[in-house]
C-alpha cells in the first residue's frame, strides 16, 4: 500500500480521490497541486464541482485553476473504497491544446462557410485523405453544375474539367505544392462549364498542414473570362496601332499646351517626324509645330480639347531636321470608366503629296482661266477684223483700195497668230 501511495503522489498526471456522495476531495497528488495552483489544505476543504466541471459523456472536463485560467482534461474515473468512504479515483490527461485546435478549426470552418456565401467567387475545399472537393454555390451559378450531390465531387472530377491544353501544367503544379509543402498556389487556366464551353479562371489555393503533412487545400476560383477577352482586344488593338501606316500619338489628357505631354508614339510617327521615341516621350505635342503652322487650326484643336470633343485639322508640321510637311490630324479624347478624359489620341497622315498635287491643279486651273480670258477677249477682236476684211474682199468693187485691205488682213492674221502662239505657250498640256 505504501508503494501505491507513493506512486499516487509522484505521478506526472494530476490525480485525486473524492467522496462519491459528498463530492469532497479526500486526497490530491503533487501534480494536481502544482498544475492547478491550489494548496493541499485548500483542496481538502473543497468539493469536486468547485474545481472541475464535466462537459461531455466522453469524460472531457474543464478544470478551473486558482489564478482564473482553465485547462481542458480527459478524465479516467473508477470507483474505489478509500478509508471507509465510497470514493472515486480520477486521473486527468491534459487536452487543452487539442480542444483549442478543435475550436480554431470549427471557427475557421464557420468562417469558410460565411465567406463562401458572401463572395461571388467559387470557393472549394479539397480533402486529400478522402480525395473529395466541396464547392460553394459558385460551381452552380458560374459554371452551371446544378446536379452535384451536396456540391461535392472527387478531385478526379476537377482534374477532368481543366482544359486539356492546361491540364498537365495546372495539375503538375498542384502536385508539386502538395509534395514540397508549399502553402500557396496560384494558376490561370480554363475550366469547363456544364454545357462544354470553357471559362478563364484565376485559381488561388492555400495549403493546410497537420504534423508537417499536407492534409487539405482551400481555394478560390475567380471567373476572369471578361478580363481575358479585354486583354485579347487590347493586344489586337496594340498590334493595329504598332503596325499602322498612319502615325499615332497619345498624350495625357490635360489642357492643350504645356499641360499635355506625349506618352506614346508608334514607329510611323518617328519615321514621319524624324524624332526618336526617347526624344518624344514626355515632350509637348507642339514639338512638331513651326513658323508656317496655321494658328487658326491650332486654336481649333485647343478649343476641342477644352470642350473634350473630337476634331480634325490640317497643319504644316516640321521634322526634327526642320523640313516642312503637311499632316491631316484626327484627334479624339479617351475617357475612363467615370467619363473623365484621361488621354488624347491623335492619328496623323502625311498629306504633303496631296497638297502638292492640289497646288499643281490650282496652277493649271489658273492657266486655263487665263486662256479662257484670252480666247474670250483678245482673239475675238482680230478675228472680227479678219472676218470683216474677208467680207469686203468678197464684195470688192473696182476703184476700192484693194492693197490696203490686204495689208489690214495680213496684220490681223499676224495678230491672231501671235495670240494663238501665246495661248499654246500657256497650255498646261505642253508641260507634259
Amino acid at each position: 500500500m505504501t508503494f501505491l501511495h507513493n506512486l499516487f503522489y509522484i505521478s506526472p498526471l494530476p490525480m485525486w480521490v473524492f467522496d462519491t456522495k459528498t463530492l469532497k476531495f479526500l486526497a490530491v497528488n503533487n501534480e494536481m497541486i502544482l498544475k492547478y495552483g491550489y494548496t493541499e489544505e485548500e483542496l481538502l476543504t473543497m468539493t469536486i464541482d468547485q474545481v472541475c466541471m464535466i462537459e461531455s459523456v466522453h469524460g472531457r472536463a474543464r478544470v478551473n485553476k486558482k489564478g482564473g485560467d482553465e485547462d481542458f482534461v480527459r478524465l479516467d474515473c473508477r470507483g474505489i473504497d478509500y478509508e471507509g468512504h465510497e470514493a472515486t479515483f480520477a486521473i486527468a490527461s491534459d487536452i487543452t491544446a487539442d480542444v483549442q485546435a478543435l475550436k480554431a478549426s470549427e471557427f475557421n470552418e464557420e468562417r469558410y462557410h460565411i465567406i463562401s456565401k458572401a463572395t461571388s467567387d467559387t470557393i472549394w475545399d479539397w480533402n486529400f485523405s478522402t480525395s473529395t472537393v466541396v464547392w460553394n454555390k459558385g460551381i452552380n451559378g458560374i459554371f452551371g453544375y446544378k446536379e452535384l450531390v451536396d456540391n461535392t465531387t472527387t478531385s478526379e472530377w476537377w482534374h477532368s474539367k481543366i482544359h486539356p491544353e492546361d491540364r498537365e501544367r495546372v495539375w503538375g503544379n498542384i502536385q508539386r505544392n502538395i509534395h514540397e509543402k508549399i502553402n500557396r498556389w496560384e494558376e490561370e487556366y480554363r475550366f469547363a462549364c456544364e454545357g462544354g464551353s470553357y471559362k478563364h479562371v484565376l485559381d488561388r489555393g492555400f495549403m493546410v498542414f497537420s504534423d508537417d503533412l499536407s492534409i487539405r487545400m482551400i481555394g478560390s476560383m475567380q471567373d476572369i473570362s471578361q478580363r481575358k477577352q479585354e486583354e485579347q482586344w487590347s493586344r489586337l488593338l496594340e498590334s493595329v496601332v504598332i503596325n499602322a501606316t498612319d502615325a499615332v500619338l497619345i498624350t495625357t489628357g490635360h489642357s492643350e499646351g504645356s499641360g499635355q505631354s506625349i506618352i506614346y508614339v508608334n514607329e510611323a510617327f518617328t519615321r514621319m517626324s524624324g524624332y526618336t521615341k526617347s526624344e518624344l516621350m514626355g515632350a509637348s505635342p507642339r514639338i512638331s509645330q513651326g513658323p508656317e503652322t496655321d494658328i487658326s487650326e491650332i486654336n481649333k484643336l485647343k478649343n476641342a480639347i477644352e470642350n473634350k470633343q473630337p476634331c480634325e485639322i490640317e497643319v504644316i508640321n516640321y521634322t526634327k531636321q526642320g523640313k516642312e510637311y503637311w499632316v491631316s490630324q484626327s484627334n479624339a479624347p479617351i475617357a475612363d470608366a467615370n467619363g473623365e478624359v484621361t488621354h488624347w489620341i491623335s492619328i496623323q497622315r502625311d498629306i504633303t503629296q496631296n497638297k502638292r498635287h492640289l497646288k499643281e491643279i490650282e496652277e493649271q486651273n489658273k492657266k486655263f482661266r487665263e486662256i479662257a480670258w484670252i480666247q474670250s477677249h483678245l482673239v475675238r477682236a482680230p478675228l472680227a477684223r479678219v472676218m470683216g476684211l474677208v467680207d469686203l474682199l468678197k464684195h470688192f468693187v473696182p476703184g476700192d483700195d484693194k492693197d490696203e485691205l490686204l495689208v489690214h488682213l495680213s496684220n490681223s492674221a499676224k495678230e491672231l497668230d501671235a495670240i494663238i502662239i501665246n495661248i499654246a505657250d500657256k497650255n498646261p498640256e505642253n508641260e507634259f
